[in-house]
């Protein structure tokens, strides 16, 4: 089975996205189209690793716009998303290739991570990507920049470790 773990804010929702009532759980159907291609394209599952995750009605909005996931990581507590993503790993072994597509960083750097810019959501280029690697044609994630990666590991850190 092909797996993407998704994290949905800053993935299936961007800041260049008009917001004027501030409601929560709110995805962009074009970036939605762009993701149903993938899952289309690779006949991969998805995962949620987004805090949609935590909250019913997180789950039953994405539901609601179309997501199709089948599961979501595990909550614990204080350990970064890649814990959670190995632990589901660890949990169910017939996993034959996977992506993590993800704005932020939050540890990822053992796993293959496809990292949109928040400000634009998944790009065409990084959707690309993912059918690629998903269906064994690369081996080639999609990161932002060492540096960039480096400030996003150090503010999830602080975040959950607050002084």
């Amino acid at each position: 089975m092909k797996v993407i773990f998704l994290d949905i804010d800053g993935v299936l929702n961007c800041s260049k996205m008009p917001n004027p009532k501030k409601l929560p759980y709110i995805i962009d159907r074009r970036l939605l189209r762009r993701l149903i291609r993938v899952v289309d394209q690779t006949s991969a599952k998805i995962i949620l690793t987004s805090t949609w995750r935590y909250d019913p009605i997180g789950r039953y909005a994405a539901k609601h716009y179309g997501i199709r996931y089948i599961g979501w990581t595990p909550d614990l507590a204080k350990k970064p998303r890649c814990q959670e993503i190995k632990q589901w790993l660890r949990e169910h072994p017939h996993v034959s290739r996977y992506v993590v597509i993800d704005d932020e960083d939050d540890e990822l750097d053992t796993l293959p991570l496809f990292q949109p810019s928040s400000n634009t959501g998944l790009s065409p280029e990084i959707a690309k990507a993912v059918i690629r690697y998903l269906n064994g044609d690369s081996d080639e994630d999609m990161r932002r920049s060492s540096l960039f990666r480096m400030v996003q590991d150090a503010t999830a850190v602080l975040r959950r470790h607050p002084g």
